[in-house]
């Protein structure tokens, strides 16, 4: 614990690759001229970038960051790349978390890591150029072994980490991301330095039009093509048939403890925060459009819970959060503490310069002024798991697990004390989590009902083994 509190003293941004968005000129050039030196006659040529005017060939896309706040190379310049040229494409933002997810998966390969069974798995130091005649044994090939067993499809257990389609695309995005390689000459194609194979399969079918068939306009009338699939690709399930609840993962109650043991090692004010999200359900992406203009204004005396009405959140569809209220008297003692009170000066004077910036009265502020970026929010959390992982090595959780959790606390904490079944509380919990139909409320309905026919078998073959059955 005493390096876990070390650690929390360091910056976010200086423990974790992360994206950095940036603007590029996809038409500047480099132009050179040449200077000559008055006392020596010698004559320099001096780089220069000559700049487009058109604003329309301005693009912006995200490079990768190392810990140390260097540009990882060469992905940062692939991503670069897609915006100009052949198979450009107009958003890089699923390409860049594909490359931040790999590179962040080769860099534990430096590390010591311990599986399931706790045995230590001695680093095997993999980097992008990690490939061999065997593909099997490159870093491509075990990148999508890991974001296989990380993702869930019909088989695996819904408590994985990635949906099939991310853990598809991302793979598909290394995949380029090589094929870019070996154009530009980064790495040499030959026997040795094998990617993975690629094999001829055939798609489509060829559905001749029946008169007959009352349906035959819905049909499609594709006649059979062949396209290469990597075998890398073929690793992957056909489909994802997982039930929407069986994809939540809210935090057991065990794993809340943990949480809460080690949130308070951020700096602030990210354990209140994530606490907010946990607590009143919500999304990470609400946190820093959190309002701060109703904390301190309301009349708590005798309120077990505080209603907070947000506007700016999924949707755009206003609703009311019930902060609880020794968690509202936190935000209170925040808004006037004296870090934000400088924060909110600084908001003051960029409103000055910055006639775009909005006037909204956030209640959680960097030390810029702003409210902070959910990237930033992100990177946050993934310390919080890094650190917790290091004493509890199966504590994985994402921040949108915590808006599960308050949803399924809030279900098993109504449903006790109303006595009533949770289908019965659908629509008031909808309204809680902002949902704009109650079939999204409808799978922490069913994760708990599950969980309750659970608890009932588990209960009754205790009986049994006691009774000596």
């Amino acid at each position: 614990m005493e390096e876990t509190r070390e650690q929390s003293n360091l910056s976010a941004e200086d423990s974790d690759f992360r994206l950095l968005e940036v603007e590029i000129d996809n038409l500047a050039k480099v132009k050179l001229e040449g200077k000559v030196n008055a006392n020596t006659g010698e004559i320099s040529v001096i780089p220069e970038l000559d700049a487009s005017p058109l604003k329309s060939y301005h693009k912006t896309t995200k490079i990768l960051l190392a810990p140390d706040g260097t540009v990882v190379y060469p992905q940062s310049l692939y991503l670069v790349s897609k915006l100009r040229g052949e198979g450009k494409v107009d958003d890089t933002g699923s390409i860049a978390l594909a490359l931040l997810t790999y590179t962040r998966w080769l860099d534990s390969t430096h590390h010591p890591q311990e599986n399931e069974d706790g045995e230590i798995i001695r680093p095997q130091n993999l980097t992008y150029k990690s490939l061999s005649k065997y593909e099997e044994e490159g870093a491509p090939w075990q990148f999508a072994e890991f974001l296989i067993a990380n993702c869930r499809h019909r088989n695996s257990d819904g408590n994985e980490a990635y949906a099939l389609s991310t853990a598809r695309c991302y793979m598909n995005a290394v995949l380029g991301f090589y094929k870019w390689l070996y154009k530009e000459g980064y790495l040499q194609k030959d026997d040795e330095r094998v990617v993975t194979h690629y094999s001829k399969v055939t798609t489509g079918f060829d559905n001749s039009i029946n008169h007959n068939d009352m349906l035959a306009h819905t049909k499609k009338n594709s006649k059979p093509r062949q396209v290469e699939v990597s075998n890398i690709m073929k690793l992957f399930p056909k489909a994802e048939s997982t039930e929407a609840h069986k994809k939540l993962k809210p935090l057991t109650l065990q794993h809340q403890d943990i949480f809460e043991e080690y949130v308070v090692l951020l700096p602030n004010p990210f354990p209140l925060m994530f606490r907010l999200s946990k607590r009143a359900g919500l999304r990470i992406d609400e946190l820093d459009k959190f309002p701060a203009h109703q904390i301190g204004e309301m009349v708590t005396d005798g309120l077990d819970e505080v209603p907070i009405q947000i506007t700016e959140t999924k949707f755009s569809k206003p609703r009311t959060l019930q902060v609880p209220v020794d968690l509202y008297e936190e935000l209170e003692i925040y808004k006037f503490s004296e870090q934000r009170m400088k924060n909110v000066t600084k908001r003051v004077a960029l409103r000055q310069t910055d006639n775009d910036l909005d006037d909204t009265d956030y209640l959680f502020l960097s030390n810029k002024g702003k409210p902070y970026a959910t990237n930033t929010l992100e990177v946050h959390f993934n310390n919080l798991r890094d650190w917790i992982v290091n004493d509890y090595p199966w504590w994985y959780y994402r921040p949108h697990d915590l808006r599960a959790t308050f949803a399924t606390n809030w279900l098993r904490h109504e449903a006790a004390l109303r006595q009533v079944g949770y289908d019965f509380l659908m629509d008031e919990l909808a309204e809680l989590m902002g949902h704009e139909e109650t079939s999204t409320t409808e799978k922490y309905i069913k994760y708990m009902n599950q969980e309750a026919s659970q608890l009932v078998v588990a209960k009754r073959k205790n009986e049994k083994l006691q009774r000596g059955w």
